[in-house]
């Protein structure tokens, strides 16, 4: 009598996938992929499904890049509109040589044939691009350059971490839900102030035209970089470094006495929604040595940081010239002059050598002193006298209140006569959503070079990066938009059902995590199928991004 076969059960995960497919449809990247990467009919999957296997692990993955084979065999690669599963294992050698087709492909075209296309099909606007870089550091040894010039090397490190050898990686995004619409890779050693003119160039062949504003931080006040973009037809917005001689005279002017300013723009805190934070402009005409227009705004938020951060260098710099008394009158602190210079040294590395006063006390006592040599029948004694000093200090209360007067403002340029100073700030004010990016480039999408041994290979997923920040951007993008014209509740998706009223894509994800299909199989064929139950909070996820269920389980 024979014996049954037995039944097995796997389990294929589903999660956000179809969230992330369904953008990915609707950007035509495998067409596009295609366009620049053709199949040449001897792989046994072609070079841009594996591409697109990788944009998706680095947008859902908590360890991209790492064990592929062993993520993609445990994926319902239904749900990302894979008809059927691969015959044959994706090894890393096999996403390693896609990116090698990347890399060799004209990555210039693509950008701008995919960004276009994306422009068009999610109507993303491009009135006002933000601009700014950021470093990735690497731990190991990736040695050579690419054909771009792109190495590892020693830099300006943002992660705080000098020892490190780093690449640049600059990012460039819509006002419109922060979509990214450009990117480029630097050498590790490259300054800001020198990538802006190029950034911009290559932002004008995107759009076809430089009628658009372009918003950067202060490595773009430049004289060549803000002539370059005007003499072309174009606008720029930045904030001009506290080194210049425009600040320095404006800050002067204030500690010399109040000038008048207005109220033009309240906002809720981005912190705490349920405070306000209040914007005013200082009356009057100014302008730039190099004749752009220039507005001076004061934050009530910033006016509190500056109080704050100034009190915390007074009592820090107090610590410290409580640490040098004890040292005076020995060593190298024996003069009025050296002792002087130690505690004018501790106030300026706190930047409050203005706001301190320094006093030096001088004290001389005599004392006995018996000279050598045996003593006599009359025993002689010498008065020495012995000079020591002492330090004491105080604050300087009316240069404390002309300091005061300065805490909260910041000047912003703007070379567009026709943009009001309240559309200035408030251009300028959203390029904190830029650093947000930057944040899930690095947290969430925990984006390093460091599993490549070639540079090569590191400047093509740099690439596949830009590409997942874009799906991020226009997955969140879509939900909020539908929400707010659908005048929705919040979503809830937090924790014990807490609304979610600014939803993020990391956390929609999150949302969809644990999302599974089921198969019994027995002699190898398929016998049952299963699929988890969505619940209420799923299925409005899939109302907005105009998905049923059926779609969610079986992407086409």
């Amino acid at each position: 009598m024979s014996r049954a076969a037995s039944k097995t059960l796997r389990r294929y995960q589903v999660g956000g996938l179809p969230l992330i497919n369904s953008i990915l449809q609707q950007m035509r990247l495998r067409k596009i992929l295609l366009e620049f990467i053709p199949d040449s009919g001897r792989e046994a999957v072609p070079s841009v499904d594996m591409l697109k296997l990788l944009v998706i692990n680095l947008t859902v993955a908590k360890d991209p890049l790492y064990e592929l084979a062993h993520w993609v065999e445990s994926l319902d690669l239904k749900a990302i509109g894979f008809p059927v599963r691969p015959s044959i294992r994706l090894t890393d050698d096999r996403f390693a040589r896609a990116l090698d087709k990347l890399y060799e492909a004209d990555r210039a075209s693509l950008t701008t044939r995919l960004v276009v296309s994306c422009l068009k099909r999610f109507d993303v606007q491009f009135t006002r691009i933000h601009s700014d870089t950021t470093t990735v550091k690497a731990f190991g040894l990736i040695p050579g350059s690419t054909g771009s010039g792109l190495q590892l090397c020693h830099g300006h490190s943002k992660d705080h971490r000098p020892d490190l050898r780093q690449l640049v990686f600059q990012l460039s995004i819509s006002h419109d839900g922060a979509v990214p619409v450009y990117h480029h890779v630097y050498p590790g050693n490259r300054n800001d102030d020198t990538t802006h003119r190029e950034t911009w160039d290559r932002l004008c062949e995107i759009h076809g035209s430089s009628d658009f504003l372009y918003v950067a931080d202060c490595k773009l006040c430049t004289k060549k970089q803000l002539e370059h973009i005007v003499s072309h037809g174009g606008g720029a917005i930045t904030i001009l470094p506290q080194n210049r001689t425009e600040v320095r005279c404006f800050k002067q002017r204030l500690r010399d006495g109040p000038i008048a300013k207005r109220i033009i723009w309240r906002r809720p805190k981005p912190s705490n929604e349920s405070q306000t934070e209040s914007f005013s402009l200082f009356r009057g005409d100014y302008k730039t040595n190099h004749g752009y227009p220039l507005y001076w705004f004061s934050s009530s938020e910033k006016r509190k940081r500056d109080r704050n951060s100034r009190q915390q260098r007074m009592e820090a710099a107090g610590e410290a010239l409580s640490d040098l008394v004890p040292k005076l009158n020995r060593c190298h602190l024996k003069t009025r002059i050296e002792i002087r210079r130690a505690a004018l040294a501790i106030l300026k590395k706190y930047q409050v050598d203005s706001l301190i006063n320094l006093i030096i006390t001088i004290q001389v006592e005599q004392r006995p002193h018996r000279p050598r040599g045996r003593p006599g029948k009359y025993p002689r004694h010498v008065l020495r006298r012995h000079t020591f000093y002492t330090l004491d200090w105080s604050p300087n209360r009316e240069a404390l209140i002309q300091e005061a007067r300065t805490d909260g403002i910041f000047p912003l340029l703007c070379t567009d006569l026709e943009v009001s100073a309240k559309q200035v700030l408030q251009a300028y004010k959203f390029q904190p959503r830029l650093e947000k990016r930057f944040a899930q480039f690095k947290s969430i999408h925990r984006a390093t070079p460091l599993l490549f041994k070639k540079i090569s290979r590191v400047e093509a997923n740099m690439f596949l990066f830009f590409i997942s920040l874009m799906v991020q951007a226009l997955l969140e993008r879509r939900v909020r938009q539908q929400i707010k014209q659908k005048k929705m509740l919040p979503l809830k998706l937090y924790p014990e059902d807490r609304d979610a009223p600014h939803p993020t894509t990391s956390q929609i994800l999150k949302t969809f995590n644990g999302l599974s299909s089921y198969i019994v199989t027995q002699n190898d064929k398929p016998i049952e199928h299963y699929r988890d139950e969505l619940n209420d909070t799923h299925r409005a996820v899939l109302k907005l991004l105009d998905m049923d269920e059926n779609t969610f389980w079986d992407s086409k």
